[in-house]
C-alpha cells in the first residue's frame, strides 16, 4: 500500500486542482467513526478489517503496481527516495523531540535553513528517535513525535523525505540538522538505524510532556444535558487580526461559570459541555475568572489542574444569546488569505445565507496560485479553485509552464454532488444554531450575535459579517 500511495501523492501534487484534499478523503470516515456510540470498538474493528483479505491491494487492483511502475518509468512521477540503512550498530546519543529546547539553548541560537554541508560542519550527524506521524493539509509530510500514554511533546522532528512506509512506527534515524527552532528541527540526509543497541540517551534536559488534546466527543453531552443555563455566568469573546503568513481574524471564546471557573474550548454549545468529564480529561482547558472594573481577569491552569501564572487582564467582553426562534435575512461571510503574493498562497471565503422563512445555504470558495516569483523566474503559473454551495460543488485547476519550446498550458475541471449537504432549515435560540440539512444530517453549532446590531454573527468557530 505505501509505495502505491507515494505515487498517488506525487500525481496529486502535479494535478492539485483536480485531486481531492487529504481531509476530503479522510474526514467523512473520521466523522462516521466519532458519531458511533462506542468509537473505540469501531476503531478496533477497522484495524482488524484493514488486515483482512478485502484490503489486499494487489488482489483488488491487480494492475495498480504495474501502472505505478510505468508512471515512474515514464517520469510522470519521481521514484520515492527511501533513506539508506546505517550499517552495523549506531554509536552515539539519541535525541528526543522533548529535548529540542535544551538543544537550542546549548547552541545559543537556532537557524531557519542551512545546507547539509554546513550542518555536517556544525553539529555533525545526529541520532533522533520518535514515532512517525503524517501531517500537513495534504497528508504528504512526515515528522517524528514523542508520546507516552495521554501525554506528548509539543516539539517535533521534521523529515525531508517521504516516510509513508513507517507511519505509526517508532524508528531511530541518523541525519543532519538543517533547521533548529524552539518548536522543531529538520532532519536531512537521513538514514535508518537498524541496530540501536549501541546508542545511549542524550543527557540534554527533557521538557515535560503535555496532555494530548481530548476528542471533542469525550467531553460532549446530548443536547440540553450539558452546562445548565443557571450555572453559566457569561459567554465572552475577543478578536484580533493575525498577519503571520497571510491575513485572518482570530477569535477566542470562553465560558464563564458562576462558580468562578472559566472554560477555554468552545467547539460545542454550552448546553452540550460535559463539565465533569472535561474537568477530569482536560484540566488545562479550565481556569479561574473574576470581574475587574468593566472587564475580566483570568488565571490559567496547567495540565494537572494547578494554577499557572498570575491573574491576567483580558480583553474579552460578554455577548447576548439569541432570542428564541430568531430569524435572520442576508448572507454572512468571512475571507482569509494564507501565504504571500510572491511565493504563492490561498484565499478562501466561507459564507452562510439565511432567509426569513427559516432556510439556510452554506458556501465555500477558494483560489490558490503559485505566486509572482515562479512567473518571473521560469514563466510558470499554476492555480486552482473550488466552490461549494447549495447547488453543488466544482473544482478547476490548471496553469502555464514555460520551456525551451514555448509555453504550455492545461486546464481541468470537475463537478459533483447536488448541494443537499449544504442547505436546509435552521433554528436560532440561546447560544445554539441548529442546522437540519436536506440530505438528512444535523449540526448544532455555537452561535450568538457578536454585536447588538446583528450584523456580525458567530457560527461554529468564527464570526461572519453581513454582506452589504
Amino acid at each position: 500500500m505505501a509505495p502505491l500511495r507515494l505515487v498517488v501523492m506525487e500525481l496529486k501534487r502535479r494535478h492539485a486542482g483536480s485531486a481531492p484534499s487529504w481531509d476530503t478523503l479522510t474526514e467523512p470516515m473520521r466523522r462516521r467513526v466519532l458519531a458511533e456510540a462506542a468509537p473505540d470498538a469501531v476503531c478496533a474493528g477497522l484495524a482488524s478489517d484493514l488486515q483482512g483479505a478485502g484490503m489486499d491491494v494487489g488482489a483488488q487492483y491487480p494492475q495498480a503496481r504495474a501502472v505505478a511502475q510505468a508512471l515512474v518509468q515514464a517520469k510522470l512521477v519521481s521514484l520515492p527516495r527511501v533513506p539508506a540503512v546505517v550499517p552495523g550498530a549506531g554509536r552515539g546519543q539519541v535525541l528526543l523531540p522533548s529535548q529540542i529546547p535544551a538543544l537550542l539553548a546549548q547552541q545559543g541560537r537556532g537557524w531557519s535553513a542551512i545546507s547539509e554541508e554546513a550542518a555536517a560542519r556544525g553539529l555533525g550527524p545526529v541520532y533522533a528517535k520518535g514515532r512517525v506521524e503524517r501531517w500537513g493539509n495534504d497528508g504528504d509530510r512526515f515528522r517524528l513525535v514523542q508520546e507516552q500514554g495521554q501525554r506528548r511533546s509539543t516539539r517535533s522532528i521534521l523529515l525531508n523525505f517521504n516516510a509513508e512506509t513507517w507511519v505509526g512506527r517508532e524508528i531511530v534515524l541518523r541525519g543532519l540538522v538543517t533547521s533548529l527552532s524552539g518548536s522543531s528541527i529538520t532532519l536531512s540526509d537521513a538514514a535508518l538505524v537498524g541496530d540501536a543497541s549501541g546508542l545511549a540517551p542524550s543527557p540534554l534536559a527533557q521538557e515535560p510532556l503535555a496532555r494530548r488534546e481530548v476528542l471533542l466527543q469525550r467531553v460532549m453531552s446530548a443536547p440540553g444535558q450539558g452546562l445548565p443555563d443557571k450555572e453559566l455566568a457569561a459567554v465572552v469573546i475577543h478578536g484580533e487580526g493575525n498577519y503571520n503568513n497571510g491575513t485572518r481574524w482570530d477569535e477566542d471564546v470562553r465560558y464563564l461559570l458562576r462558580d468562578g471557573t472559566v472554560y477555554h474550548r468552545t467547539e460545542m454549545p454550552p448546553d452540550q459541555l460535559n463539565v465533569a468529564a472535561s474537568r477530569q480529561l482536560e484540566p488545562q482547558r479550565w481556569g479561574r475568572w473574576r470581574s475587574a472594573g468593566k472587564g475580566y481577569e483570568m488565571q490559567a491552569q496547567d495540565d494537572d489542574g494547578r494554577a499557572e501564572g498570575g491573574w491576567k487582564a483580558e480583553k474579552h467582553y460578554a455577548v447576548r444569546p439569541w432570542p428564541k426562534d430568531t430569524r435572520l435575512e442576508g448572507s454572512f461571510s468571512r475571507g482569509t488569505f494564507s501565504g504571500s503574493l510572491v511565493l504563492g498562497g490561498t484565499s478562501s471565503r466561507r459564507a452562510i445565507r439565511f432567509t426569513r422563512d427559516g432556510r439556510f445555504e452554506r458556501s465555500y470558495s477558494s483560489l490558490s496560485s503559485s505566486g509572482s516569483l515562479g512567473a518571473t523566474l521560469n514563466n510558470t503559473m499554476i492555480s486552482s479553485s473550488s466552490h461549494r454551495d447549495g447547488k453543488g460543488s466544482s473544482s478547476t485547476g490548471g496553469g502555464t509552464v514555460g520551456g525551451p519550446f514555448g509555453t504550455v498550458g492545461a486546464v481541468s475541471s470537475r463537478k459533483q454532488d447536488d448541494g443537499a449537504s449544504r442547505r436546509g432549515r435552521y433554528q436560532l435560540s440561546g447560544y445554539v444554531l441548529q442546522l437540519d440539512y436536506d440530505d438528512g444530517h444535523q449540526e448544532r453549532l455555537l452561535s450568538f450575535p457578536v454585536h447588538d446590531d446583528h450584523r456580525t454573527v458567530y457560527v461554529g468557530n468564527g464570526s461572519l459579517s453581513l454582506n452589504k
